[in-house]
C-alpha cells in the first residue's frame, strides 16, 4: 500500500507544468512535504534500461504469458512486438495494456507495470537511501521515517563527516612534518598551499551509489558505509611537501634617548670640618645630557645618533640646601652610529593538500571499477555512475549542480573603489560585494543581518512554488532575500519581504535616475518576479549589477530582462554616515589577507597565556592586527564586526593588510585557512 500511494503521488506530480522560477518564495511547509514525492520523478532512462534487463525481465515474463493468453489474433500479438521494440519490457506491458480489450487482463498488465517500475526503482537507485523507503531488505533499514529528505540529509552529514576527518588528517600530516624535521611553525604555516579547505569537491551522491554497488544493493547500513570511508580518511587529501630555506632578519630592540637639563656640581670649597668630617659649600649649574626614554624595534638598518654614557656629580639636598653630592650616570650625544639587525637562515616547508581524491572512495569500498556488475553486463563504473546520476535526478531534477562564477576580490574592490555616490549608498554595494561568488541561490532563502554560518549547508527547500521545492540545496538567498540582507547589513534597515513586498516599499524612477542600491525588477508586482541592485556602470559603459540568481548565486553581471527602476522608500540613501546596524560611520574600505589563530603554544609561542597584547583576554571577536590599527579599531569582515586586540610577530606586523581572526580552537583554525576578501574600517581606536 505504501508504494501504490507512492505511485499515484507520482502521476500527479509529472502531469504538473515544469515552471522556471527566478525570484523568492514564500515558505510552505505543508507544500513541501507533498512535494518529496518527488523521490521517484526522475529515474533516469538510461538508467531504467539497464536496471529492468534482469529484474524487469522476469516481470515482463509474467505479463508475456498473461498477454499470450489474451492475446486475440494477430493484432495484439503485433502490438506487442511493437511495444517491446520501442520500449523494451516496459514497453512490451504498455503495448499489451493497449491492446487488451478484457479488464481482468487490463488489471494484471498494470499490476505487471507496477512491479516493473519497482524494481527499476530499486535497482537502479542506491540501496542505503531508497531501501529504508521500500523495504527491500528489513535487516538494512537504519531510519523509521522513511522521508528520502530526511534520510539524504542524515547520510550526507556522515559523508560530510568522514571527509571532515580526512581533511583534518591531512592537516595533521602537515603539522607532524613541521614538528618532525624541525622546521618554522609559522613560516611552514603561512607558506601551506591548501587547495583542500575552500572546497572539497566530493560526490556525497557517487559515494552513496558507490557503497551501495560495492554491497550489491544488499545489506548496507549507514554505520557500515560511515567505518569504511573513515578507513581511508587519511588518504582523501593527498599531501606533499618541499623543504625551503629563507634568510630571516632578527628584529633588533634598541634603546631611545631623550635630552633634558640635569642639575650637576660645577665646584665645591671646603669650609671646614665636624667632628672630624669635612665639610663643603658647593656650587651648582644646568647641563644637558640624554636619558633612556624607552625602546624601539627594527627589521632595516637604521642611522642614528650614537650616545657615551658618562658620570656626572648631581648635587644631594635637605629641603633647599646642597648637602653632598652623588655620582649618577647620564648619556652624552657623540656623533652617528648603524644599528644593523642580525640575520639567520630558517628551515621550513611548502606544503600543498590537495583535493579530495575520489579514487579514494573506490579503494574505501574495495571496487574494481572495470570489473563486470553483476549480472547486468556492465562495468562497476557504469553502474555507480548510473546510480548515481539516477540519485541526483530524483533529489535535483539535474546530473549537475548550478556553479557560481569566479569574480576576483581585486576587481570588485576596484570597482567598489571608482563608485562616485553617497556613503549609504557605497555602504550598499560592499556589503553586497561581500557575499560575491560565497553565497548560493536558494528559493525562500532568507537570513538577518551579517554573516550566516549555515549558508552552503545541505538544507529542504521547504517554500512553495518552485521545481526546487522539496529538494536538498546548499543553503543560501534568492533574490528578494539578498537585497533585503543587504540594507539590513548595510543600514540597518529591511526593505520587506519578497519581490512584491520590496516594490510596494520603493517608489519609481527613470533609467537616467539610477544610482548604486537601487533596485530593478524584470516585471511589475503581482507576476514571477526577480530583483536586482545596481552597481553602476563598468569600464566599457555596461550597468552592472549585483542580484542572487538561480542556478548561480550571488553574481555581479549586466543582464538585459530589467524592465522596471526603483528606490526604496523612506531610507536616507544620500547620507554619508553610515549606521551599518549600530556599528556608526564607515570609514574605508581595504582588502584585507584573512587568517585564523588560537591561544596554543603553536599560534602564539611557547608563552601563551591567553591574554592578549592589549591586556584583556582573548575572546571570540577579536582579531591581531599591526600597530598601524590602535587597539580598538572596528573592522568588517564578510559582515562580521572584529576588534582589534592583539599583535603578531613580524608577518603581521609588517603587512597592514594582514589581519587574524581568533577562535577558541587550534583545528578550527586550521580549518578556516587562509583568504582574501575586502574590509570596512569603522573605527580606528577606542
Amino acid at each position: 500500500m505504501r508504494f501504490l500511494f507512492f505511485l499515484r503521488i507520482e502521476v500527479n506530480i509529472v502531469a504538473e507544468p515544469n515552471k522556471q522560477q527566478i525570484g523568492d518564495g514564500g515558505d510552505n511547509i505543508g507544500q513541501a512535504a507533498h512535494k518529496t514525492a518527488e523521490a521517484a520523478k526522475q529515474i533516469s532512462k538510461a538508467a531504467a534500461e539497464k536496471a529492468a534487463v534482469a529484474g524487469a525481465e522476469a516481470t515482463s515474463t509474467a505479463a508475456g504469458a498473461s498477454v499470450a493468453a489474451a492475446a486475440q489474433g494477430g493484432q495484439a500479438a503485433a502490438s506487442v512486438a511493437a511495444g517491446t521494440a520501442a520500449g523494451g519490457p516496459v514497453g512490451a506491458v504498455l503495448a499489451a495494456a493497449w491492446a487488451m480489450r478484457h479488464t481482468l487482463f487490463k488489471i494484471l498488465v498494470c499490476i505487471c507495470l507496477v512491479l516493473v517500475f519497482f524494481i527499476t526503482a530499486i535497482v537502479s537507485l542506491p540501496s542505503i537511501v531508497f531501501n529504508n523507503i521500500f523495504h527491500t531488505d528489513p535487516d538494512s533499514i537504519d531510519y523509521a521515517s522513511g522521508d528520502i529528505y530526511e534520510i539524504m540529509e542524515e547520510l550526507s552529514g556522515v559523508v560530510s563527516g568522514c571527509v571532515t576527518n580526512g581533511y583534518d588528517a591531512a592537516l595533521a600530516k602537515v603539522e607532524k612534518a613541521i614538528e618532525d624535521g624541525g622546521y618554522d611553525y609559522e613560516l611552514s604555516m603561512e607558506a601551506l598551499i591548501n587547495h583542500g579547505y575552500a572546497s572539497a569537491t566530493y560526490d556525497i551522491c557517487y559515494i552513496l551509489a558507490a557503497y551501495s554497488a560495492s554491497m550489491e544493493q544488499r545489506g548496507t547500513r549507514k554505520s557500515n558505509m560511515e567505518a569504511k570511508l573513515n578507513s581511508v580518511a587519511d588518504k582523501m587529501f593527498p599531501v606533499t611537501y618541499v623543504e625551503k630555506e629563507m634568510e630571516r632578519v632578527i628584529p633588533l630592540t634598541y634603546t631611545t634617548y631623550s635630552a633634558g637639563p640635569v642639575t650637576v656640581v660645577t665646584g665645591k670649597t671646603q669650609t671646614g670640618t665636624i667632628n672630624g668630617v669635612p665639610q663643603y659649600r658647593y656650587t651648582t649649574g644646568t647641563h644637558t645630557y640624554y636619558t633612556p626614554s624607552g625602546e624601539a624595534t627594527t627589521t632595516v638598518p637604521v642611522t642614528r645618533t650614537a650616545y657615551q654614557s658618562v658620570s656626572v656629580e648631581v648635587p644631594v639636598y635637605a629641603g633647599s640646601t646642597v648637602t653632598g653630592s652623588r655620582i649618577e650616570t647620564y648619556y652624552t650625544a657623540s656623533g652617528t652610529e648603524t644599528l644593523t639587525p642580525d640575520t639567520e637562515m630558517i628551515k621550513y616547508i611548502e606544503a600543498t593538500i590537495g583535493e579530495f581524491d575520489q579514487s579514494v572512495i573506490l579503494k574505501a569500498f574495495n571496487i574494481d571499477p572495470n570489473a563486470v556488475y553483476n549480472q547486468f553486463n556492465i562495468t562497476y563504473a557504469e553502474a555507480i555512475q548510473n546510480m548515481a546520476n539516477a540519485l541526483k535526478r530524483t533529489l535535483y531534477g539535474t546530473t549537475v549542480s548550478g556553479n557560481i562564477p569566479s569574480v576576483t576580490d581585486e576587481e570588485l574592490l576596484k570597482i567598489l573603489n571608482s563608485l562616485n555616490c553617497s556613503g549609504a549608498r557605497k555602504a550598499l554595494i560592499q556589503a553586497a560585494f561581500s557575499l560575491v561568488g560565497k553565497v548560493p541561490y536558494f528559493w525562500g532563502g532568507k537570513s538577518a543581518a551579517g554573516w550566516n554560518d549555515e549558508w552552503n549547508t545541505p538544507k529542504l527547500v521547504s517554500a512553495a512554488g518552485s521545481s526546487s521545492s522539496g529538494t536538498i540545496r546548499p543553503y543560501g538567498l534568492d533574490c528578494s532575500g539578498f537585497s533585503d540582507w543587504v540594507y539590513k547589513t548595510a543600514l540597518g534597515e529591511t526593505i520587506g519581504a519578497g519581490t512584491t513586498g520590496q516594490w510596494a516599499n520603493s517608489t519609481a524612477i527613470s533609467y537616467g535616475e539610477l544610482k548604486p542600491g537601487d533596485l530593478g525588477f524584470n516585471d511589475p508586482a503581482g507576476s514571477p518576479n526577480h530583483v536586482l541592485m545596481y552597481v553602476g556602470k563598468d569600464y566599457s559603459g555596461n550597468d552592472l549589477w549585483v542580484h542572487c540568481s538561480s542556478g548561480s548565486g550571488v553574481v555581479v553581471n549586466s543582464p538585459g530582462y530589467i524592465k522596471y527602476y526603483r528606490r526604496t522608500n523612506n531610507i536616507d540613501l544620500e547620507s554619508n554616515t553610515v549606521s551599518g546596524g549600530s556599528y556608526g560611520e564607515a570609514l574605508y574600505t581595504i582588502q584585507v589577507d584573512v587568517t585564523h589563530y588560537c591561544a596554543c603554544t603553536k599560534c602564539c609561542g611557547s608563552g601563551a597565556t591567553g591574554t592578549t597584547a592589549s591586556g584583556k583576554q582573548v575572546a571570540v571577536g577579536m582579531v591581531a592586527m599591526s600597530n598601524h590599527y590602535p587597539f580598538g579599531t572596528q573592522i568588517m569582515i564578510n559582515g562580521t564586526m572584529y576588534t582589534v586586540e592583539d599583535r603578531g610577530g613580524s608577518g603581521i606586523e609588517n603587512d597592514t593588510s594582514r589581519v587574524d581572526i581568533y577562535v577558541p580552537d587550534h583545528q578550527q583554525a586550521l580549518r578556516m585557512g587562509r583568504y582574501k576578501t575586502t574590509a570596512t574600517i569603522y573605527r580606528l581606536g577606542r
